[in-house]
Protein backbone atom coordinates (compact mmCIF):
# COMPACT_ATOMS: atom_id res chain seq x y z
CA UNK A 1 0.00 0.00 0.00
CA UNK A 2 1.54 3.26 -1.13
CA UNK A 3 0.99 6.92 -0.35
CA UNK A 4 2.38 8.94 -3.23
CA UNK A 5 2.86 12.65 -3.72
CA UNK A 6 2.87 14.19 -7.17
CA UNK A 7 4.25 17.63 -7.83
CA UNK A 8 3.73 19.46 -11.12
CA UNK A 9 6.98 20.97 -12.32
CA UNK A 10 6.09 22.85 -15.48
CA UNK A 11 3.60 25.25 -16.92
CA UNK A 12 3.37 27.71 -19.71
CA UNK A 13 3.81 30.51 -17.13
CA UNK A 14 7.35 29.30 -16.32
CA UNK A 15 8.74 28.04 -19.62
CA UNK A 16 12.28 28.66 -18.40
CA UNK A 17 11.79 25.93 -15.79
CA UNK A 18 10.73 23.19 -18.19
CA UNK A 19 12.74 20.00 -17.72
CA UNK A 20 13.28 17.37 -20.37
CA UNK A 21 14.11 13.68 -19.95
CA UNK A 22 14.87 11.46 -22.92
CA UNK A 23 13.53 14.19 -25.21
CA UNK A 24 10.19 14.52 -23.39
CA UNK A 25 8.90 17.30 -21.16
CA UNK A 26 8.73 16.29 -17.49
CA UNK A 27 5.15 16.88 -16.38
CA UNK A 28 5.47 15.93 -12.73
CA UNK A 29 7.58 14.14 -10.17
CA UNK A 30 6.39 11.45 -7.83
CA UNK A 31 7.50 11.10 -4.25
CA UNK A 32 7.12 8.08 -2.00
CA UNK A 33 5.36 9.58 1.03
CA UNK A 34 4.51 6.31 2.74
CA UNK A 35 4.34 2.55 2.48
CA UNK A 36 2.55 -0.12 4.47
CA UNK A 37 3.33 -3.79 3.93
CA UNK A 38 0.21 -5.09 5.69
CA UNK A 39 -2.44 -2.78 7.11
CA UNK A 40 -5.80 -3.97 5.77
CA UNK A 41 -7.83 -1.97 8.31
CA UNK A 42 -6.30 1.28 7.04
CA UNK A 43 -6.93 0.12 3.48
CA UNK A 44 -10.56 -0.70 4.28
CA UNK A 45 -11.14 2.74 5.80
CA UNK A 46 -9.65 4.58 2.83
CA UNK A 47 -11.62 2.52 0.30
CA UNK A 48 -14.92 2.88 2.17
CA UNK A 49 -14.55 6.60 2.90
CA UNK A 50 -12.83 7.92 -0.22
CA UNK A 51 -13.40 5.38 -3.03
CA UNK A 52 -17.12 4.68 -2.55
CA UNK A 53 -16.30 1.15 -1.39
CA UNK A 54 -14.88 0.22 -4.80
CA UNK A 55 -11.59 -1.64 -4.37
CA UNK A 56 -9.88 -1.87 -7.76
CA UNK A 57 -6.32 -1.02 -6.68
CA UNK A 58 -6.98 2.40 -8.22
CA UNK A 59 -5.39 5.67 -7.23
CA UNK A 60 -7.47 7.29 -4.49
CA UNK A 61 -6.72 11.01 -4.32
CA UNK A 62 -6.65 12.47 -0.82
CA UNK A 63 -6.86 16.11 0.22
CA UNK A 64 -5.43 17.41 3.50
CA UNK A 65 -8.87 17.21 5.13
CA UNK A 66 -9.23 13.59 4.05
CA UNK A 67 -5.89 12.72 5.63
CA UNK A 68 -6.95 14.49 8.83
CA UNK A 69 -10.05 12.26 8.90
CA UNK A 70 -7.79 9.22 8.49
CA UNK A 71 -5.59 10.37 11.38
CA UNK A 72 -8.66 10.90 13.59
CA UNK A 73 -9.98 7.42 12.73
CA UNK A 74 -6.62 5.88 13.67
CA UNK A 75 -6.45 7.82 16.94
CA UNK A 76 -10.01 6.89 17.88
CA UNK A 77 -9.61 3.20 16.89
CA UNK A 78 -12.28 3.62 14.20
CA UNK A 79 -10.57 1.68 11.40
CA UNK A 80 -12.90 -1.16 10.35
CA UNK A 81 -11.71 -4.74 10.59
CA UNK A 82 -10.84 -5.63 7.00
CA UNK A 83 -9.87 -9.01 5.65
CA UNK A 84 -9.12 -10.53 2.29
CA UNK A 85 -6.98 -13.07 0.48
CA UNK A 86 -3.86 -10.89 0.15
CA UNK A 87 -4.37 -8.64 3.14
CA UNK A 88 -2.70 -10.27 6.12
CA UNK A 89 -3.67 -8.62 9.40
CA UNK A 90 -3.32 -5.15 10.89
CA UNK A 91 -1.30 -5.19 14.09
CA UNK A 92 -3.41 -2.53 15.83
CA UNK A 93 -0.52 -1.78 18.14
CA UNK A 94 0.83 1.61 19.18
CA UNK A 95 3.82 1.43 16.81
CA UNK A 96 1.59 0.81 13.80
CA UNK A 97 -0.72 3.68 14.80
CA UNK A 98 2.17 6.05 15.48
CA UNK A 99 3.80 5.24 12.13
CA UNK A 100 0.57 5.76 10.17
CA UNK A 101 -0.23 9.02 11.96
CA UNK A 102 3.30 10.28 11.39
CA UNK A 103 3.13 9.37 7.69
CA UNK A 104 -0.16 11.19 7.13
CA UNK A 105 0.93 14.20 9.21
CA UNK A 106 4.08 14.58 7.09
CA UNK A 107 2.05 14.15 3.89
CA UNK A 108 -0.31 16.95 4.97
CA UNK A 109 2.63 19.25 5.71
CA UNK A 110 4.18 18.45 2.33
CA UNK A 111 0.88 19.01 0.50
CA UNK A 112 0.20 22.34 2.19
CA UNK A 113 3.72 23.71 1.58
CA UNK A 114 3.69 25.23 -1.91
CA UNK A 115 6.88 26.96 -3.07
CA UNK A 116 6.62 29.33 -6.04
CA UNK A 117 8.25 26.91 -8.47
CA UNK A 118 5.56 24.28 -7.90
CA UNK A 119 2.49 24.44 -10.14
CA UNK A 120 0.40 21.84 -8.31
CA UNK A 121 0.60 19.03 -5.78
CA UNK A 122 -1.58 16.05 -5.00
CA UNK A 123 -1.48 12.95 -2.82
CA UNK A 124 -2.92 9.59 -3.68
CA UNK A 125 -3.20 6.21 -1.98
CA UNK A 126 -2.95 3.00 -3.98
CA UNK A 127 -2.96 -0.63 -2.96
CA UNK A 128 -0.91 -3.17 -4.85
CA UNK A 129 -2.23 -6.61 -4.02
Amino acid sequence: MYLTGQVGVWSFKHKERIEYRDGYRVKCRELDLGYWRKHPNLHGFIIEEFAKGEDLCQQVYLEAGDMRRIIAAIQEDQLPYTEGFFFGQSQNDEDEKREAIETFTKAIAWLEDSPDEVEWKCVYYQASW
